[in-house]
This record gives structure tokens, C-alpha cells and sequence, in this order.
């Protein structure tokens, strides 16, 4: 589960917190539709069917702009100290992102890689958040493949691969190795010259985060590896 729907299945966490939640798991402001409306899709019922504005009102931690609710510097202060949200960091803004991307899926195949992958970030296990971060973006462009370029895929691998039969399903694809993968997408244009390179230093990455050895990751070095990935794939694919 994401860190919004853990914390609105949380039972010590009063009708007003809940709200102040869902407008800090938001990237700028957010409307009182928009709140009942994640309410709903994260499972909680008593927040969708209520009126937010009188809690947030309340609160004193959030505004209300023109366009929506805000969080103000008080009230995010207020959640971390209370550790109802994380305390901001670098890796602050990927973990949003990736949130983000979790509320608008509603696949449980493509979303359980990136759920895995934001439990690691929070407990600050890198190689696991690096390799199981890859592991999603490939899961997407394997789909994204069967899904509209089977046909152009398949005939630039026999081209490449005399021997290598037809791809027909997931399994097939990942019979190849995954630096072969990504150039032939970019002959086939699914990725672009650009992205091939950005997506190959990010299999590098995960080649070292995979294997025993002696290499540490910093958390910037973290976060770009995963911010590539969502620029490049998720927010695509």
C-alpha cells in the first residue's frame, strides 16, 4: 500500500488529519471534488462522502487558494512530527511522484513492482528501490510492446536473431537480454536514441545494485536513477 492509503486506513487518525493527508500527498493545490474523489479511490469511504473544506478550516494547517486547498509550512511541519508523512528530503519528491503514479493505476500487475519499490525508499533500502524500480519500468515497456509492437518488435529480433522465435508473451520478451531489449525499441522508435542511453545507465545501475559487491548508493543517486525512470517511462508508458 502507498503511504496516503496506509494512513487513511489508519484508525488513531482523526476525520481532519485524514484530510490534511490527502492535500499533502497532492503536488499544489487541490479541490474539495478532487479530495473526496481520492478519498473514494483509497478506500475511504467516510472522507468521500463528507464535506472537507469545515475540517481543513479548522485544522489552521491548510489554506484555501482560488484553485484549492493548500498545505501551509506549519501543517507539513505538524505531519512529519507526527510522522503521519515523511519528513522531506531528497528522496521526498520521487516517493511523491511515484504516489502519484500509484493513485492513477488501478492495474495490480503494474503497480505491486512500484509499491515494493516505494516500501524500500522509506526504509532506505537503495539496491532494492534501484533494481525493483527497473524492474517496473521494464514490466511497463514489456506490456507496452505485446500491447501495440509485437509485430515490428518481432521482426527486428529474427532480423538481429535468425534462431530467436516469435515473442508471444511476457515470458518471451525477458528471454532477452535487457540491454537487446532496449535497442531494439529504439530501432523500432518505441524509445528514442536519447532514452536508450538514459535507460541503459539505469540498467548498469541495476546491474550493480543486483550483484553482491561492495558498492554503496547515495540517496541522490537514488533518486535519479528512479526520477529517469518516471520521466522516461512511467509518465509514458
Amino acid at each position: 500500500m502507498t503511504e496516503l492509503r496506509d494512513g487513511l486506513a489508519r484508525r488513531d487518525l482523526s476525520k481532519t488529519d485524514k484530510y490534511l493527508l490527502i492535500v499533502a500527498s497532492h503536488d499544489g493545490p487541490i479541490t474539495t471534488r478532487e479530495i473526496k474523489a481520492i478519498a473514494k479511490n483509497n478506500g475511504w469511504r467516510d472522507g468521500s462522502t463528507s464535506e472537507p473544506s469545515p475540517f481543513l478550516n479548522k485544522s489552521k494547517y491548510a489554506v484555501s487558494l482560488p484553485n484549492g486547498w493548500a498545505l501551509t509550512t506549519e501543517g507539513r511541519v505538524s505531519l512529519e512530527e507526527r510522522k503521519i508523512v515523511l519528513h522531506s528530503g531528497i528522496l521526498t519528491p520521487v516517493v511523491a511522484a511515484l504516489e502519484k503514479y500509484l493513485l492513477d493505476v488501478h492495474d495490480s500487475d503494474k503497480s505491486r513492482f512500484i509499491e515494493e519499490a516505494v516500501q524500500c525508499v522509506r526504509n532506505k533500502a537503495f539496491r532494492a528501490a534501484i533494481v525493483l524500480s527497473w524492474v517496473g519500468a521494464v514490466y511497463l515497456l514489456y506490456n507496452y510492446v505485446l500491447s501495440h509492437k509485437l509485430k515490428e518488435f518481432n521482426a527486428e529480433v529474427r532480423r538481429r536473431w535468425q534462431k530467436h522465435s516469435d515473442a508471444k508473451g511476457i515470458d518471451d520478451l525477458a528471454s532477452l537480454k535487457e540491454g537487446d531489449f532496449l535497442s531494439v525499441l529504439e530501432h523500432i522508435k518505441v524509445i528514442t536514441n536519447a532514452q536508450s542511453k538514459e535507460l541503459t545507465g539505469c540498467l548498469n545501475r541495476r546491474n550493480t545494485a543486483g550483484h553482491p559487491n561492495s558498492h554503496s548508493f547515495e540517496e541522490v543517486t537514488v533518486g535519479s536513477h528512479i526520477q529517469t525512470l518516471i520521466s522516461v517511462v512511467y509518465s509514458k508508458f
